[in-house]
């Protein structure tokens, strides 16, 4: 622990010296740019600032999104023109659904009539059951 509590030390050392080093070399190569604004200090004013203005910027999102609307609405217009005939969707026979929630049920149903057939059967002929 010693040893890299030392190390760490040492590295902070080195931080600090490096920065009192840019501090006191560092402001001289400093170059401020103005991206938003136009200083009003006639120091900081350059004559090769490139300081950007509406007449510089081509397209715009407005100019680009112009024919957008007219272009979706003229789609959705095609679309329903190409719209699939409402008798094609149509199931063939119009009882489906009630045919697949009383299918489990039936089934059951089924089961029940033939235990009640085999049922009754073996109380006609229980001779004939018992000799096979």
């Amino acid at each position: 622990m010693d040893d890299e509590s030392k190390k760490r030390k040492e590295r902070l050392e080195q931080l600090k010296k490096r920065k009192l080093e840019s501090t006191s070399n560092g402001n001289k190569d400093v170059s401020l740019s103005f991206r938003n604004y136009t200083p009003l200090n006639g120091e900081l004013k350059a004559d090769d600032s490139n300081i950007t203005t509406t007449a510089d910027i081509g397209d715009t999102v407005e100019k680009k999104m112009e024919g957008v609307v007219e272009r979706v609405i003229q789609e959705e217009e095609e679309k329903r023109a190409k719209d699939v005939d409402i008798f094609t969707l149509a199931p063939k026979k119009p009882n489906w659904d009630l045919k697949r929630d009383v299918e489990p049920k039936l089934l059951k149903l089924e089961k029940k009539t033939r235990a009640a057939i085999i049922e009754l059967i073996r109380r006609e002929r229980p001779h004939d059951l018992s000799m096979a």
